[in-house]
Formats: C-alpha cells, sequence, structure tokens
C-alpha cells in the first residue's frame, strides 16, 4: 500500500531485502541504481518484468545501453512487453534513437 499512496521510503523499509517491489519502490524513490542492484539479486532478475524495470531505471539514468540491452532480454522473455514499452514515456526522450527504435519496433 505505500506504493500506492506515494510513500516510497517508507515502501523501501518495509519491503525486505531483493524483490521487485522493493526495486520499484527504490525506483520511484530516486535512486536508480539501488532498483537495478535489487532487481539484479531478486528472484525477478530473469524475468520480463525485471528486465523492463530495470530499462527503466537505465533511462532514469540516461544510459541507452542499458535500456536497449534490458529491453531486448524483457522481450525475449514475454513479446508483449514490446507493445508497452513502444508507449512508455519513459523511453519517450529515446523514440527517435536508432538503436532505441529497432529494439521496439
Amino acid at each position: 500500500l505505500d506504493i500506492q499512496d506515494g510513500n516510497y521510503a517508507a515502501a523501501v523499509s518495509k519491503l525486505g531485502d531483493n524483490n521487485f517491489n522493493r526495486g520499484l519502490a527504490q525506483l520511484l524513490n530516486g535512486d536508480a541504481n539501488a532498483a537495478i542492484k535489487t532487481i539484479d539479486a531478486s528472484a525477478d532478475a530473469e524475468s520480463a518484468q525485471g528486465y523492463y524495470l530495470k530499462a527503466v531505471a537505465s533511462a532514469r539514468q540516461d544510459k541507452l545501453d542499458g535500456i536497449v540491452n534490458n529491453l531486448k532480454s524483457s522481450f525475449a522473455k514475454d513479446g508483449s512487453m514490446k507493445a508497452k514499452a513502444s508507449r512508455d514515456l519513459e523511453f519517450y526522450k529515446y523514440a527517435e534513437n536508432a538503436s532505441f527504435s529497432s529494439v521496439v519496433k
């Protein structure tokens, strides 16, 4: 409930170690690097959602390679994530980038 209520710092402290929701709370709380580390150490490290969250975190850090590589991995696990990424405002800045466009199209 803390995530839904916007209490991201409280969510981070309550969610324990190394799980998707903790990584999401860290990202929403402004700590993209911690979110990536948490996801990498979680059961979702190689899931479509885990890769997607790491792509969003990479976008917030302006790391194109991280975006592209994580989206490729996400799409390989679940092709439906491609449609989501093509509309996700987290990646708006990269819409005209050839590397990004080649992955999401």
